[in-house]
């Protein structure tokens, strides 16, 4: 086997366009969630980078499918990473973004938490901003933000990874128990052009279609969302920009000169 198969259709794609993450629930088996338990905080890349992990959790056909769905052909599977391991309680983080993938448009890094263990509310669970990854900001001008609209604390059973879009708004929610909290991150990477390559049922592109409002969105910053979106769809499909991003209600002059 030289490939990996995707596992998103069309819709898939478009939800994580516009979510900029997903959750997939308790894939990993209780006995490596266990062994992974038992391993040291701080740098990983000799454990993540290992034979065990990349079999049982990187090469997972739900995982890697996912990011084959979205990196494309030969993704780039992660040689290292970080295990985030707290044990007192504390206050949580502010709210930053690790930081963006090309201009905000393009998908080229997915952002991957694995959970070892079930995570409550009292352990301070990770916390992410849907739709939030193609804000282009400093990633300290939104540190004194609160709760917001919206937000999801990853409360999750043991074994899941939540596979998110490079510069996701997210943080460390509050904890207030002193046991173990495990989170192992890392990341994929795209080496390949962008193209529909993923799950088809049709041959024909559709054109994007939009999801809800997000509730901590006005109307007005709704419509750059639109925008925002249909950029990310068109590039992943390998549609060319301009001919891509023209509006329902407009026709390039050219045309309008060649049908007289």
């Amino acid at each position: 086997m030289t490939d990996i198969e995707p596992t998103l259709n069309d819709d898939g794609v478009m939800d994580f366009i516009a979510s900029g993450y997903i959750v997939l629930e308790g894939l990993i088996e209780d006995d490596f969630n266990r062994y992974c338990l038992d391993q040291p905080g701080g740098n990983a890349d000799g454990f993540i980078g290992g034979e065990d992990f990349t079999r049982r959790v990187l090469l997972h056909p739900q995982i890697a499918g996912v990011a084959r769905s979205l990196l494309g052909k030969n993704f780039l599977v992660p040689q290292g990473g970080h295990h985030h391991l707290f044990s007192a309680p504390y206050l949580g983080q502010t709210w930053h973004s690790d930081g963006l993938s090309g201009q905000g448009y393009e998908v080229s890094e997915l952002q991957c938490y694995y959970y070892p263990h079930g995570v409550e509310i009292e352990d301070g669970p990770t916390m992410v901003l849907p739709g939030s990854h193609c804000r282009a900001v400093d990633r300290e001008a939104i540190a004194h933000y609160g709760d917001i609209v919206g937000q999801v604390s990853l409360v999750v059973p043991a074994g899941t990874v939540v596979m998110t879009r490079y510069g996701i708004w997210h943080k460390a929610g509050p904890k207030t128990n002193a046991r173990p909290r495990s989170m192992f991150k890392f990341s994929y990477h795209r080496q390949a052009e962008p193209v529909r390559d993923w799950r088809i049922n049709d041959a024909e592109i559709p054109p994007y279609r939009d999801r809800a409002r997000l509730p901590y969105v006005t109307e007005v910053e709704s419509y750059r969302d639109r925008v925002r979106r249909m950029r990310t769809w068109n590039w992943l499909c390998g549609l060319d920009g301009e001919v891509a991003l023209r509006w329902e209600r407009s026709r390039p002059v050219e045309e309008l000169l060649l049908a007289r």
